[in-house]
């Protein structure tokens, strides 16, 4: 018996590998009819080829009954997140990756999602548990990097104006409101925004010493 599951499990890991979703799932499926007592990894594993295949709801029934396993990897509750946050269900999703977080997540996609579904449903948490973040010290490098990343990827600006607000945004983030000032002809605001950028750590980037001869040319 041991030897068909280590083989079908070696043919999971090439569709896996291979990204044939739905031909990884017929596997593991095979794997726990053979071994209903699988090991959490293998219904992580399941579940995360019904997400990728967009079967969000076959995934949280696989994910819940794990999600409180000694064993468990952050990723688990992560995926989970991903499924309530396919589904629409933005609470459960951002409690989710919050779970993922006290799991010992250090991946700055579980702080990227987590602020991407706090925005969606208001911007201001979003804003506010960057600031919770920020409370408790120094931001740890992953928090920083998905912050940043969720901050280019929302509609609204207020997580990149909070992250320029304390110094930590990066040129992505700053082109961001930039863009916005300029759309909206506020040249003040863009003045203001490059004036700042002058004095952080990389300076300003080529396309803003751009900006700053053409705004200087308005100016005159």
């Amino acid at each position: 018996m041991q030897a068909k599951l280590d083989a079908i499990w070696a043919e999971v890991q090439k569709a896996l590998h291979d990204s044939a979703w739905d031909e990884a799932e017929g596997l593991l499926r095979r794997f726990i009819q053979l071994f209903p007592d699988s090991p959490v990894e293998v219904w992580d594993v399941l579940a995360y080829a019904l997400l990728m295949q967009g079967d969000y709801s076959a995934c949280l029934m696989i994910l819940k009954p794990w999600s409180c396993h000694p064993s468990r990897s952050y990723w688990l509750n992560h995926k989970l997140g991903d499924a309530f946050r396919g589904l629409n269900q933005l609470e459960e999703a951002a409690a989710a990756y919050q779970l993922s977080l006290a799991d010992g997540s250090n991946s700055p996609m579980t702080i990227r999602n987590l602020l991407q579904v706090l925005d969606a449903l208001l911007p201001q948490r979003a804003v506010a548990q960057l600031a919770e973040w920020q409370a408790k010290g120094t931001l740890k490098s992953f928090v920083l990097d998905g912050a940043r990343e969720a901050a280019v990827l929302l509609p609204s600006l207020q997580l990149s104006e909070a992250l320029f607000a304390s110094g930590h945004a990066d040129a992505p983030c700053r082109r961001r409101l930039l863009e916005a000032a300029c759309y909206s002809f506020d040249l003040r605001a863009c003045s203001g925004l490059l004036e700042a950028s002058r004095g952080s750590a990389e300076g300003l980037t080529d396309w803003e010493l751009k900006l700053q001869k053409m705004l200087g040319i308005f100016n005159h």
